[in-house]
């Protein structure tokens, strides 16, 4: 039948089907995926950018790991994490499609969130906040908690803490135990800076994602968590106030964000896997009285040698992220990066080829 049809007839068929590839001068279409710390802003973005360039991202949200994994995979355009690629991540990137570059895109609070109706206001700091991941401490009326919180209720407080992580590989998980470790030589040798922590064998709670956990804190009685600040106020939860390096009581806002960027920034980074990145920095138990003691980045990442046509606007994207894209960081409880990061993230990017 097919092949008594005539040319016309099969034009015309062909211009009403589309054919079978992609439609001639439609949107362009670039995939990122990973960080969840970065989603909510990164959906934000995604939306201005196609109205301002009539460009589409699609960003995955499934953690830090699943970004390193699908960049490297080239199933990604781009990837985000907050815990930049290690020494065994860069030599994985570098057989499978050459160097990787690592550029920050936004910066913010992890929040310490937490459901216990007795206390509204609670103070905490890094050496409690291991204990309890440690199992030390496993009640709120703990001496340890009722030491920083003098007006609570003993009695009211006597019920059992469950701490919630988070189940994947996270960035989140990095940043969050990069700063227990600092506090605490117990933790750092039994738990350690991970993106997947060998948390204690019982007493943990895993869930998936920053949505995930403080959908998890948020309903049930007891329990305590790190998130990204955006996810804690959406879902109206209750954050701890932290204790800084300096002694002082700090919340997670844009201000704490921004002193601990400034501080982080003037010390250079000798360990990995910051080391491995020159625009990746270390932000977690920063000096200064004003330093929220819990900050982290997410970065993307990409190959630095690019397919031309999707490269240039991979790039053309990232660029508008790291200058435009700023604005509405504040808005979605993240802080803008500092103009020198900033300018710096555009020499990085400035220096991916186009084959």
């Amino acid at each position: 039948m097919l092949n008594r049809l005539s040319l016309p007839t099969l034009a015309l068929l062909a211009a009403l089907t589309g054919g079978c590839g992609p439609k001639s001068g439609g949107a362009p279409r670039i995939s990122g995926g990973g960080a969840t710390f970065v989603d909510p802003i990164m959906q934000r973005w995604s939306g201005e950018y196609k109205t301002a360039k009539k460009v589409e991202i699609d960003y995955v949200s499934k953690g830090s790991g699943y970004g390193i994994t699908n960049v490297t995979s080239k199933n990604l355009d781009f990837g985000c994490s907050d815990a930049p690629m290690n020494a065994k991540e860069v030599e994985a990137a570098k057989a499978a499609g050459g160097e990787v570059v690592h550029v920050p895109v936004t910066v913010g609070a992890v929040a310490v969130v937490y459901n216990l109706p007795a206390a509204k206001n609670l103070t905490l700091t890094g050496e409690v906040l291991a204990d309890i991941y440690l199992r030390k401490v496993v009640k709120w009326n703990d001496p340890a908690i009722l030491k920083l919180n003098p007006a609570a209720d003993a009695a009211a407080l006597d019920a059992d803490i469950t701490p919630v992580a988070r189940a994947e590989s996270s960035g989140t998980s990095s940043i969050f135990t990069e700063y227990l470790g600092k506090r605490s030589p117990e933790f750092a040798k039994a738990v350690g800076a991970s993106k997947s922590p060998k948390w204690p064998a019982a007493g943990v709670l895993g869930k998936e994602g920053n949505d995930g956990v403080a959908g998890h804190v948020k309903d049930a009685a007891g329990t305590i968590g790190y998130v990204e600040l955006a996810y804690a106020k959406k879902n109206n939860i209750p954050f701890a106030t932290l204790v800084n390096k300096a002694g002082k009581p700090v919340a997670p806002d844009a201000a704490g964000v921004t002193a601990a960027v400034g501080a982080a920034m003037k010390v250079k980074q000798e360990k990995e896997p910051y080391a491995l990145h020159p625009l990746a920095f270390s932000f977690t138990d920063a000096d200064g009285d004003a330093a929220y003691p819990i900050v982290g980045a997410s970065y993307a990442m990409l190959f630095k040698k690019q397919p031309r046509e999707k490269g240039e606007v991979i790039v053309a994207f990232l660029k508008w992220v790291v200058a435009d894209g700023q604005k509405f960081a504040t808005e979605l409880d993240y802080a803008p990066l500092p103009a020198d990061l900033t300018k710096r993230a555009e020499e990085v990017l400035g220096t991916v080829t186009f084959e």
